[in-house]
């Protein structure tokens, strides 16, 4: 009967959740924040100048000021185009006026790798000179307008260990709570839960980012995502199998299967917001 209740308890466990992820776009999208300091006066719009003439407006040149838009257009002349005016493909969330907390987010799939920041003021136009190349999944930048210079206000190691807190805090959280369904409640087997998550989510992230890296295309994220979950999930049966001692065999690789399709589809939701917290933006 326990057995029974245990396997029921994680079948629906597992449905609610790939339920919820079919039918939603929740997967972690790559983001780009600006944060604008000696903003010039009153209104201004501030866009992203790739080099991919092809796509479709992202925003309603209609909503804004036309002036100001046409300032952005500006620079189109010299084969810089305006990402969210001009238009991207695949599409790009944004708009070209800071949001609440006075900075400028961009996301989506149409975020460009390689760009300048372009601002459209009263004041006139300008836009940084080099370009900047994105080299993590989420940037956070500090636009300066009167030097008209960018920085970088999150260091690379600085996101590598939030990219890996994102993933294993919702990690543990779903796969400890189907520890107890299983009958793994001894300290031993929580001991071995922590070492083998903390060493495979390590693991993966190592493999991500490597291959991430070496192409250079962070898109490979999605594709490689899958087939490294799979990686893990035979590492982790394997580690369960050999490590976990208060169920039998049989028990312990089902925990593992069970516990990473569970964590797989719950992962992708929790990887995106507590991301957010642990960058100080809630």
């Amino acid at each position: 009967m326990k057995r029974l209740f245990s396997a029921i308890t994680c079948v629906l466990f597992c449905l609610i959740l790939l339920g919820g992820t079919a039918c939603a776009d929740m997967g972690p999208k790559e983001s780009l924040t600006i944060t604008v300091i000696n903003a010039p006066e009153g209104v201004y719009y501030l866009d992203l100048l790739q080099q991919d003439e092809d796509g479709a407006p992202n925003v309603d040149p209609e909503d804004y000021d036309p002036a100001l838009v046409e300032g952005l257009r500006s620079w189109e002349g010299e084969g810089w185009y305006p990402a969210l005016v001009h238009g991207t493909y695949p599409p790009l969330f944004g708009d070209l006026v800071p949001g609440e907390d006075g900075t400028h987010h961009f996301s989506y799939f149409g975020l460009p790798k390689t760009f300048r920041i372009a601002v459209s003021s009263a004041d006139g136009v300008r836009a940084t000179a080099e370009p900047f190349t994105r080299t993590v999944f989420h940037t956070e930048l500090v636009y300066d307008y009167e030097s008209n210079t960018v920085t970088r206000s999150t260091s690379t190691i600085g996101y590598y260990l939030t990219q890996f807190l994102s993933t294993l805090i919702p990690t543990l959280v779903v796969e400890g709570i189907l520890l107890w369904p299983f009958g793994f409640r001894s300290r031993r087997s929580i001991e071995a839960f922590l070492v083998v998550n903390v060493a495979t989510q390590a693991a993966m992230h190592l493999l991500l980012g490597s291959a991430i890296l070496a192409v250079g295309a962070h898109y490979l994220y999605y594709l490689i995502l899958l087939p490294v979950e799979v990686l893990i999930l035979l590492a982790e049966a394997i580690a369960y199998g050999f490590l976990l001692r208060d169920q039998k065999v049989g028990r312990r690789v089902g925990y593992a299967v069970c516990a990473n399709l569970a964590s797989y589809a719950a992962g992708f939701l929790p990887l995106y917001l507590i991301a957010q917290f642990l960058l100080g933006r809630w």
